[in-house]
């Protein structure tokens, strides 16, 4: 006997709408259901990074009837899941959806008591201080000095972030190690430069951005936006190095803004976020998920549909109170 196949039927734009709402106009969830949905996207109990019921508020002033209140308005809302080691996991979503502020959040990087929540590795909790000692943060805006070349910016982070017992000889290969990871070497003398002096390319920056912070071999790297006012193939490359720093067993996370279809097929997970609250999290395989957003099966970058049909509603609904 055949098998059916059953038609898909396109949701009108209302009904688009209407999906969205229920994602992110609901009200702040209780206890219960924050606790249903931690355990529900922990698949692997124990693992890599968890966070769980992760929430970030500000107090907001505002006039009401010529009196000001003050108010909560949250930034991070009940947000939980994992990345996992080996992995490269994502962090999308339209502007001011809450990308930059939930990485801080994870990476120790916002006052613990503005912050709801927990975040543990392999099970333990975790301390702002600690966080600190196994990971690194790459910036957005890479901070490098012009007149240094890639191998003395390499062997001057060697110097600072390198244990005092290594030898000035292993300090070196550890330095030529990086350059080969990052694919350096033919630049290893080229200074950094900038805008009065010719330099390194800004894909080869950015990779040396990198390397700055992973020297001591961190086992969880913070990553914004590092793809961030690059060409297409720059971007690429970056990622690129990115999944091999994964696969070596360090767990990465990284905001980005719209990857290329190229970019996406080396994303192991997704975390999708839209007026700071999670969307969708789970292994790079978009389109089934896409159905409830009226979304036909096609070729076409799934992420950036996602990202634009929640933009096209964030828009729609920018004037009212949200």
């Amino acid at each position: 006997m055949g098998s059916r196949r059953t038609a898909e039927i396109p949701l009108r734009r209302a009904d688009t709408n209407r999906s969205l709402e229920s994602l992110l106009d609901q009200e702040k969830p209780t206890n219960q259901q924050a606790a249903a949905a931690a355990e529900k996207v922990l698949l692997h109990p124990g693992q890599g990074l968890e966070f769980q019921n992760l929430s970030y508020s500000i107090i907001k002033k505002q006039k009401k009837d010529g009196v000001k209140i003050k108010k909560a308005a949250y930034l991070l809302n009940d947000i939980s899941g994992q990345a996992l080691r080996r992995q490269v996991t994502a962090i999308l979503g339209p502007s001011g959806a809450g990308k930059s502020t939930f990485l801080d959040a994870l990476a120790g990087r916002i006052a613990k008591g503005s912050l709801e929540g927990s975040v543990s590795i392999d099970g333990r909790p975790v301390t702002t201080s600690y966080m600190k000692k196994v990971s690194s943060y790459v910036m957005q805006d890479d901070q490098l000095f012009p007149m240094l070349t890639v191998f003395e910016t390499f062997m001057f982070a060697a110097e600072v972030r390198l244990s005092p017992s290594l030898s000035q000889h292993e300090k070196k290969q550890r330095v030529w190690e990086l350059l080969e990871q990052l694919g350096l070497q033919s630049t290893a003398q080229t200074y950094i430069g900038d805008e009065g002096r010719r330099g390194v390319s800004g894909g080869e920056r950015r990779r040396v951005s990198i390397g700055i912070d992973i020297i001591h071999k961190p086992s969880l790297l913070f990553l914004d936006e590092p793809t961030s006012g690059l060409d297409s193939t720059s971007a690429y490359s970056v990622v690129e190095k990115v999944k091999d720093i994964a696969k070596g067993g360090s767990i990465v996370l990284m905001t980005i803004h719209q990857p290329s279809f190229r970019i996406q097929m080396l994303l192991d997970r997704l975390i999708i976020l839209a007026r700071g609250r999670l969307i969708y999290q789970e292994a790079n395989c978009l389109p089934a998920h896409l159905a409830g957003f009226g979304r036909q099966s096609g070729c076409e970058n799934s992420i950036e549909y996602l990202l634009d049909v929640i933009k096209e509603y964030d828009e729609s609904t920018s004037g009212s109170s949200h």
